[in-house]
């Protein structure tokens, strides 16, 4: 069993073992999620790799693409100088020159080529540019074709590289990010057991007082005294202390943070991607942040959802601005959470779930997040969240 292993299994016994009495608090939830990040820290080399090998696959994609067009843009010269070469060899034919002095012209070999071009000169007078062309072409053709073949043979073997690599990954966060869940579930079962117990106890406390109020007083009795007037005692039964009815004062709520969340809310692995290669020849403006499929994905910042859209390469998507005036573009959800354009949201507050929609790899789910200061250009987000997450 691996360190990983052995450190996500003890964290899991933390979450489902924890004695009945014991309550799950928001530091052993901030504990568990610090050990979670912790955890993927010792997997960000794994992590690392499938966004370096991602990113490769991008290059060779973009490499193959131009090796062909260059390959075809070769056949096309070598096709054009070919008809150039027949011309000089009709001429050359009606100048009674002998068909193995034209054989020795055409032939591409390091031995004949030089008296080939010689021969051009002296019977013929033409210059050798044509024949020169036609082995330039010839020879590029054969690197580039060469080239593709080597392109093309690593391509299938990264490509299986990387679907094993991000396999693993995504096994390791799924269990990290089952950990974290399970122990966010039971606070908010404890939470809710806890207003349902503050519920019972404050109707058994209106019950009582209400007891208490229709308590009759007993009635009283008279006595002569001496003198013939009559002296009146009241007995009345003792009755308890009317208990306070008051409800228990609601705890106040967490002061609100300015320092932004993560925009994953759970176990995440993401590396410094800004500028590598994408599709289309196009440089990644982003981050892309790896995580379990349906991994909640948060408002980085008190704001506004200005539009949800679905495109072909960004799939589900959020454009998000900041109270702060900053615009956040979260790409390739699985779902939106219940949000809507113009709507306002809080800080960590959930407007979606990680996934792999649009253009992004079936086999990695994964956000691509943007930033967009000021509502401006985008630059790179990988510092920003480095230090949330």
């Amino acid at each position: 069993m691996t360190r990983l292993a052995r450190s996500l299994l003890a964290l899991l016994v933390m979450a489902v073992a924890l004695p009945a009495t014991a309550q799950v608090t928001d530091e052993d939830i901030d504990r568990a999620r610090s050990e979670v990040n912790e955890i993927m820290a010792e997997a960000q080399a794994l992590g690392d790799e499938v966004q370096d090998a991602w990113s490769r696959q991008f290059a060779l994609d973009r490499e193959i693409t131009d090796l062909n067009a260059s390959i075809e843009l070769a056949r096309v010269k070598i096709v054009d100088t070919e008809k150039k070469l027949e011309e000089v060899a009709v001429e050359m034919y009606m100048g009674s020159s002998t068909a193995t002095s034209m054989q020795v012209l055409f032939s591409s070999s390091d031995e004949s080529y030089g008296a080939g071009v010689e021969y051009l000169r002296n019977v013929t007078g033409n210059d050798a540019d044509v024949i020169n062309q036609l082995r330039s072409f010839r020879v590029e053709l054969d690197r580039q074709t060469g080239r593709l073949e080597e392109a093309s043979a690593e391509q299938e073997v990264l490509t299986a590289e990387l679907e094993a690599k991000a396999g693993d990954l995504q096994g390791q966060l799924v269990e990290a990010q089952a950990v974290y869940d399970g122990l966010v579930a039971r606070q908010a079962a404890e939470e809710a057991a806890r207003r349902a117990a503050e519920e019972e106890a404050r109707r058994r406390a209106a019950e009582e007082a209400a007891r208490n109020a229709t308590t009759t007083t007993a009635p009283g009795s008279t006595d002569s005294t001496e003198d013939g007037s009559e002296e009146s005692t009241e007995t009345t039964t003792p009755t308890e202390e009317t208990p306070d009815t008051t409800a228990p004062s609601e705890p106040p709520p967490p002061p609100a943070s300015s320092g932004g969340a993560c925009p994953v809310a759970g176990a995440v692995s993401f590396s410094d991607s800004w500028g590598d290669s994408r599709s289309g020849g196009r440089a990644h403006q982003g981050v892309d942040m790896i995580a379990a499929r349906n991994t909640p994905i948060v408002a980085i910042y008190s704001g506004t959802v200005q539009r949800l859209t679905d495109g072909n390469l960004s799939g589900l998507a959020i454009w998000f601005r900041s109270d702060g005036g900053d615009t956040f573009f979260y790409a390739h959800l699985e779902s939106f959470a219940d949000v809507s354009n113009g709507q306002s949201v809080s800080e960590g507050q959930v407007i979606g779930y990680n996934g792999s929609s649009g253009n992004a790899p079936e086999f990695l789910p994964h956000l691509h997040f943007e930033y967009h200061p000021g509502g401006g250009g985008p630059v790179n987000p990988y510092p920003l969240v480095r230090d949330l997450c």
